[in-house]
């Protein structure tokens, strides 16, 4: 009997190791699920406020309009090399690759530099009477080959390059005196 008696005890102190041990794994797997659920939380809420503060904050808004713009700006003033190369050189090594890499950017990342210049571009099409509906920098890059823009050019390739730098010297020169407007103010 003594030893089943011990083997009882036995029994019993392993039923409760096994019970300290259950409730220790499933304090710590709580409490890393909590851990990971703030972290996630705060990172979320983090997230959230980064968010709301550019949409809110003109000063960032337009920062992040003139990066945009400078990405914008560094492909315009490639696709405009481009083009003068193709128009004055008979050969042509490369330029179509680097012709088709530049009109495949500018038509992923265009748009929001698009709508952000309408506005520039109305008025400087306004002034020059010109058709308010025509975006002179798609006519650029629309035709698949750079071959394509010289070979439709109606001898107005030149004019609609000068015509598209005035807008883009507006629209730049706007992002900076809201950019500095703002940085006055202190709104950072």
């Amino acid at each position: 009997m003594h030893r089943s008696e011990q083997s009882a005890e036995v029994r019993w102190l392993r039923a409760q190791w096994a019970r300290y041990y259950f409730l220790r794994r499933c304090y710590l797997w709580a409490a890393r699920g909590i851990r990971t659920f703030v972290l996630w939380l705060r990172d979320g809420v983090s997230l959230v406020a980064q968010r709301i503060l550019e949409r809110t904050d003109p000063l960032t808004q337009y920062r992040r309009q003139r990066e945009q713009f400078l990405a914008f700006y560094d492909r315009y003033e490639e696709l405009v090399d481009l083009l003068c190369w193709a128009a004055r050189d008979t050969v042509h090594d490369g330029c179509d690759e680097k012709y088709q890499r530049v009109r495949e950017w500018l038509n992923l990342h265009y748009a929001p530099v698009r709508r952000a210049m309408a506005p520039f571009t109305r008025q400087v099409l306004a002034e020059r009477a010109g058709n308010p509906q025509e975006d002179p920098f798609a006519l650029l890059f629309a035709p698949a080959h750079v071959m394509q823009v010289i070979e439709q050019d109606q001898g107005d390739l030149l004019e609609r390059i000068i015509l598209t730098r005035e807008i883009v010297a507006r629209y730049d020169a706007h992002l900076r005196t809201q950019i500095d407007k703002h940085r006055g103010k202190g709104t950072y």
